[in-house]
């Protein structure tokens, strides 16, 4: 069983980071500078049942699941903070240093430490804006946008992009793994390419931000529910699972594109060959995926962490859209 680090005495550090999962924190720990994710207060949401969202228990599996699937991602640790159990995210736009060698500045905010970054991060939102903008009598959007005739024009068209390669292949392996794990948003602004800034070369990033996959917002009743209902289950996590991207439509919201029934269809190639990469690595991933869920505590002291039927509903989640894939594949393969 996997023991939770304590990240209670790690020191904060003045950096600010941007969403709306839940607070977020910097803090040094490792030599390294890494992101704690809080779980998000559901107050302001219609769920009685639960008091916060497991976003960083979800942000952690969805995460060792891009890793079992040997896709580039961010490095995550699970541990506890301030009396809530949290994920850590390493930033990977900073080196590693010496806890010996800080530079300490005092601001009229107190001491903190200056730690460069060794690479700039540079997302997909801003790299879509600049590339529509280019044909200013057209485009009137933000880069927010999540058309996916504007983000497939974009990776195709943009020279930037075309240069590092794999930009397409990287879209459609976290298009089809986002499905299977439910993260329903991949927008824009979560994920992107690093400029090195000794090397002066860009590359694709790891992939990051996945706590919203496996119902971060489900209460336990409403797992076990689920689990003794087949058919309300399959209706869940295949039929009625839609992600942030979406067809062109009347209006410039568009439609929400709901991923199994798109790779149902089978009509575009490249998403084709994302899942059968997929399926390659899914043979001895999963293993790597359940091994890594069992090893997972249910609870730490007074904290629930994850408690079996929590365990047993996402396994059974990947179990089923495992097996639609599979069917899926098969039927675009004849």
């Amino acid at each position: 069983m996997m023991k939770l680090i304590n990240f209670d005495g790690c020191e904060k550090v003045n950096m600010k980071y941007g969403g709306d999962a839940g607070p977020k924190y910097p803090i040094t720990f490792d030599k390294n500078i890494w992101m704690i994710k809080y779980p998000k207060n559901t107050k302001t949401y219609n769920k009685p049942q639960i008091s916060y969202t497991t976003s960083p228990l979800s942000e952690y599996i969805g995460s060792k699941v891009y890793e079992s699937l040997g896709i580039p991602v961010h490095e995550t640790l699970l541990g506890t903070r301030n009396g809530k159990v949290v994920v850590a995210c390493k930033d990977f736009t900073h080196t590693s240093f010496d806890t010996d060698n800080f530079t300490l500045l005092t601001t009229a905010y107190g001491a903190d430490y200056i730690i460069e970054k060794t690479a700039r991060l540079d997302h997909f939102h801003d790299i879509k804006n600049d590339f529509m903008a280019s044909d200013l009598d057209e485009y009137t959007g933000t880069g927010s946008e999540t058309l996916m005739n504007e983000v497939l024009d974009t990776i195709n068209g943009d020279e930037g992009l075309q240069a590092i390669g794999g930009v397409l292949e990287r879209f459609w392996d976290m298009f089809v793994v986002d499905a299977f794990i439910g993260n329903n948003d991949r927008n824009n602004g979560n994920w992107g390419v690093l400029l090195d800034y000794s090397t002066r070369k860009m590359s694709l990033a790891p992939v990051y931000d996945n706590g919203s996959s496996f119902f971060k917002n489900s209460s336990f009743a409403s797992m076990e529910k689920d689990l003794a209902d087949e058919n309300a289950m399959f209706d869940k996590v295949i039929t009625g699972y839609s992600c942030r991207h979406k067809y062109a439509g009347t209006d410039n919201e568009g439609i929400p594109i709901h991923p199994f029934r798109f790779i149902h269809d089978g009509e575009n190639a490249d998403c084709n060959a994302a899942v059968h990469r997929f399926l390659e690595r899914i043979e001895v991933g999963m293993g790597k995926i359940e091994a890594m869920i069992a090893e997972i505590p249910e609870a730490c002291g007074v904290l629930s962490v994850m408690p079996q039927i929590q365990k047993d509903f996402y396994i059974k989640v990947m179990h089923i859209r495992l097996d639609y894939l599979r069917e899926c594949a098969e039927k675009n393969a004849n």
